[in-house]
């Protein structure tokens, strides 16, 4: 494989990354603003806003990785295969962020099968879920790819 085939590949993989992130944030933004119109349990709402603060959080902290990654990356002398493990890190790093909005999700779909009035919460965190969780296989798709080129 050629330096400028690896260089796409690792043009690709950051934006990925960067995508994976956006729309945790954007997602995290959006139940903050959907949730507080819908009837939900209190104890739950306020996991549900704890959740969606660390998803946030997550969010901007792989966000700024990335910026200092990709100013590294351009240097002379960067190791690929660092670059590798800090791409395959913070897709880790937001993985660990979604797995507990899914345990959060159980925790929702057993409230919306006790009360019905549950169920619109349920639907929203499960629905910005799945987009969440496909921009991260996307994002952990390229950063494999990006690996095996380096290898």
């Amino acid at each position: 494989m050629t330096a400028e085939n690896r260089q796409v590949l690792l043009r690709a993989a950051m934006a990925e990354v960067r995508a994976c992130a956006a729309q945790i944030a954007d997602s995290a933004v959006s139940l903050l603003q959907d949730l507080p119109g819908v009837p939900l349990d209190e104890e739950l709402r306020a996991t549900a806003v704890e959740l969606i603060a660390g998803l946030n959080d997550t969010a901007g902290r792989v966000t700024f990785e990335l910026a200092l990654l990709q100013a590294q990356s351009g240097e002379p002398g960067t190791d690929a295969a660092t670059v590798v493990r800090t791409l395959s890190s913070m897709d880790a790093t937001m993985m660990g962020a979604l797995a507990t909005v899914a345990d959060f999700v159980d925790r929702l779909e057993k409230a919306a099968e006790r009360d019905e009035a549950n169920e619109r919460a349920f639907v929203l965190v499960i629905e910005a879920t799945g987009v969440m969780l496909q921009g991260l296989e996307n994002a952990k798709v390229a950063t494999e790819a990006l690996r095996a080129a380096t290898a």
